[in-house]
C-alpha cells in the first residue's frame, strides 16, 4: 500500500528545482524513544529504549519512497545496502552512511552519492582542481582513502570537495562519486 500510494503522489508532487533531471534521494535515521517496561527487547544504552526509523526521501517531490524500522543498533549502511536505487539517481547521506563497501555498491549500479566525509578519514591528495571565486568551496580535490579498510574494499578515487559554512566557519568535507562516472553521466556537479 505505502508504495501504491507514493506512485500516485509522485505524479502529483511539485518537482526538484535543481539543474539536473536525476532522481534526488536523501537518507537519514532517526532514534524513537521507547519504554523499556514496556519493550524490554528495545535495550539501547544505559536504561534507554530505542526503535531507529529509517527513511529514505525522494526530492523530486518531496516524499518518503522508502521506510523501515529497525532495532536501535542496527546500522544505518546495513539497511541502505537493500535498496534499488535507480540507475543514474543521487542518494545523499550522513555519515552514518559512511561504508565503503557501500559506495562501492552503488558506483557497480550506475547510481551517484555524496555524504559528509568522517573526521578520522585517512586519504591522500591525487588532484586539486580549480575553485569557483565567492562560492565557499574552499577545496576541490581528487582523493584516494589509503586506509587498510578502504585499500580492502579497492574503493576508486573520488571527488572531495570542503566547503565553508558563512554562519559557523566551520569546514563541511564532502565527497562523491568517483569523478569519472560524473564526467561520463554529466548529471551531478558540486
Amino acid at each position: 500500500m505505502f508504495y501504491r500510494l507514493y506512485e500516485r503522489c509522485l505524479k502529483r508532487a511539485p518537482k526538484h528545482g535543481f539543474r539536473f533531471k536525476n532522481p534526488l534521494y536523501a537518507l537519514d535515521a532517526s532514534l524513537i524513544d521507547l519504554s523499556l517496561k514496556l519493550f524490554p527487547w528495545s535495550h539501547y544504552a544505559l536504561g534507554k529504549g530505542a526503535m531507529k526509523l529509517q527513511i529514505g526521501l525522494d526530492l523530486r517531490g518531496n516524499l518518503p519512497a522508502f521506510a523501515t524500522v529497525t532495532e536501535s543498533r542496527k546500522a544505518d549502511s546495513e539497511c541502505a545496502k537493500l535498496l534499488a536505487l535507480p540507475k543514474g539517481s543521487i542518494v545523499v547521506c550522513d555519515r552514518g552512511y559512511n561504508d565503503y563497501s557501500w559506495y562501492k555498491l552503488l558506483t557497480e549500479q550506475g547510481v551517484f552519492y555524496v555524504t559528509r566525509q568522517r573526521g578520522n578519514a585517512t586519504y591522500e591528495i591525487i588532484e586539486r582542481r580549480a575553485v569557483p571565486v565567492h562560492s565557499g568551496v574552499i577545496s576541490d580535490a581528487v582523493i584516494r582513502f589509503n586506509s587498510h579498510r578502504s585499500r580492502r574494499k579497492d574503493l576508486p578515487n573520488v571527488r572531495q570537495v570542503v566547503y565553508q559554512d558563512a554562519q559557523t566557519q566551520r569546514g563541511i568535507y564532502l565527497y562523491h562519486q568517483p569523478l569519472q562516472a560524473v564526467r561520463e553521466n554529466h548529471c551531478c556537479h558540486l
